[in-house]
Order: structure tokens, then sequence, then C-alpha cells
């Protein structure tokens, strides 16, 4: 089975954004979905939680000047730079009293797994950042959970939220730090998926012409919510 990308994957950062929570809102209640997607243009993603003038440092120090597109999730983490990344959602029924960090922690081994069985050796990170505080540059330093190469660098990093029944996850995976294809990496991440809920997820997700969808990518480029006080 080749895994490709749905309809609308290549959007700018605001449109992306949106779409993850439009999935997160207006799916059935009991769907699983997975969305792999791309971007049109490099961006940047950050938390929640975070300092939007923090955000602003990281980028400057980065690239000499704020230059890239960048949104606020409405998940936690760190920021994230996007454009070589493969990234993609999940939304899922999130009804049982777990954890968010349960839940990071389940769905990250479930994908280690599916990647050992391609012959790549892994780790799953178990003990907590020495680093304090919430803005961070999300590859910086591996998290508890976070799935890494032997040697300790960050090759999965996640983040979720969760909204009435319904949770999302949004990960960003590093594609070039493993000897897999892009869709071997994509199978595994599904297969893990599907072993999570013990369904296969739907991935024919397209809400960018409903017109919530529409006002959802309207918030993401507004200042008010990308500068919001955390």
């Amino acid at each position: 089975m080749e895994l490709g990308t749905v309809p609308n994957s290549k959007l700018d950062v605001y449109s992306q954004m949106a779409l993850d929570e439009a999935s997160l809102l207006f799916s059935p209640e009991e769907s699983l979905t997975l969305r792999f997607y791309s971007w049109s243009e490099p961006a940047a993603t950050f938390g929640r939680h975070q300092s939007f003038q923090f955000v602003e440092r990281a980028l400057i120090k980065r690239e000499g000047k704020p230059a890239l597109s960048c949104a606020r999730r409405i998940t936690g983490g760190g920021l994230v730079f996007h454009g070589e990344d493969l990234t993609f959602s999940m939304t899922f029924p999130w009804r049982e009293p777990s954890t968010p960090a349960e839940i990071y922690q389940r769905l990250h081994h479930l994908i280690g797994e599916q990647l050992r069985q391609e012959g790549i050796s892994l780790n799953l990170k178990s003990e907590p950042s020495s680093t304090a505080g919430l803005n961070k540059v999300c590859f910086s330093v591996p998290e508890k959970s976070d799935i890494t190469t032997l040697d300790g660098i960050k090759i999965l990093g996640g983040a979720l939220c969760r909204k009435n029944k319904r949770g999302l996850y949004q990960g960003s995976f590093k594609t070039s730090l493993i000897s897999l294809s892009l869709n071997q990496i994509k199978q595994a991440i599904f297969r893990a998926a599907s072993i999570f809920k013990n369904k296969k997820p739907e991935e024919k997700i397209n809400f960018l012409d409903h017109s919530e969808t529409r006002l959802l990518v309207d918030k993401y480029r507004s200042q008010d919510w990308r500068q919001r006080v955390p």
C-alpha cells in the first residue's frame, strides 16, 4: 500500500493548523484520522503555551530576521521548524482517563516498535529533560518519551491537546536521520495508529472548504492568536 498525501496537503502554515483543528472539532466522535502533510513554503509552529517574544528571538537567531511564516498551535510543545520534516496529525476518541503523558508514551512506543520491524533501532527517552521551562526549540533537547537515535538525537517529537471527547496529536519526524524511504516511515506510523485505537485510520480529510475552517485559518493568521499571552 502506497500512502500518499491527502487533498490540500501542501498548504501554508495557517491552513495546515486550521485543518488539524477542524479535524479535531468536526470529525465524527468515534473516528480515527491520520493526515500526512507538507508545506507550500518553509514555516514554523510553536506551542500553545509558549511566549511569542521567545519565538521572535529564536527566529531572528536562526534566520537573521523573523522571516518564516509562523503559527501558534493549539497543542503544547516547543518551537518546530518545518519544511524538511515529515509532518503528520492524528485525531482520535479520548474518553478514557488517560493522561497526555500516557498517550504520548504509548503512541511513540508503538511507532518505535513499527520502525524496529523495518530494521531501524531507536530509543524511547525514559527520563525527563534536565532543561526546565516551556520556551524551547523542540528538536534541541529530547523530552521524555521522544523517539531518538541510539546516540540520543531526537527524531520524532509531538504534542497533544484534548477538546471534549477527542484528542489531537501533531508530530514532526526528521526523516533524514534514518535510512528508510518516506513511504516506509508513513507505513510504520499508519500501522502504529491502527494498533493505537484498534481501527484503520481515515486518510481522506478535507475540511478546507468548510466555512468553519476558513474562520480557523483567519484565527491562525491573526496577531491576536499568534501573540496571545499564554
